[in-house]
């Protein structure tokens, strides 16, 4: 278990490194200023939630080390796909760009969820303190991106 828990640690905190260099694109090519704004304040969430994942490093007296994501790399094509297969600044590429970072969300969801069921299970108490605080705000960013979708972007039909 010790060492499935090390594995997901290692993919998750792979995924949240990949995630800078991917949510800089999806802001860069938002036309909604509202997404851009919201893409912005989930980097400065990235960068807390890799902090956060250093420092379980740490408790666990292991060096950071990132496992890449299949998964991960895998969304970050298709919103690569996106961006280059829609209008820019149209509400269609903003609205495909809210559904890629909904599926990262979802991701992240599930790995934070996972690594702190296997924490209950190792008894590490104080880790699982920290991946809960991540897990509540992995799923607050998604309500506030489905928010974002149904009531400030609308394509068009």
């Amino acid at each position: 278990m010790e060492k499935l828990f090390l594995d997901l640690l290692r993919e998750i905190y792979g995924a949240e490194k990949y995630q800078i260099l991917l949510l800089h694109l999806l802001k860069k090519s938002a036309a909604s200023l509202r997404l851009q704004n919201m893409l912005a304040n989930h980097l400065d969430a990235t960068r807390e939630h890799i902090h956060r994942l250093e420092a379980i490093f740490g408790m666990l007296g292991k060096a950071p080390e990132a496992r890449p994501s299949e998964a991960v790399l895998g969304i970050g094509r298709e919103a690569e796909t996106v961006i280059e297969t829609t209008e820019k600044g149209s509400a269609i590429r903003d609205t495909a760009l809210v559904a890629a970072v909904q599926k990262l969300e979802h991701y992240e969801i599930s790995s934070y969820g996972n690594l702190a069921r296997l924490c209950r299970t190792l008894e590490y108490d104080d880790i699982l303190d920290i991946l809960e605080m991540t897990l509540h705000e992995e799923k607050e960013a998604d309500d506030m991106l489905t928010v974002l979708a149904e009531n400030y972007i609308r394509p068009v039909l």
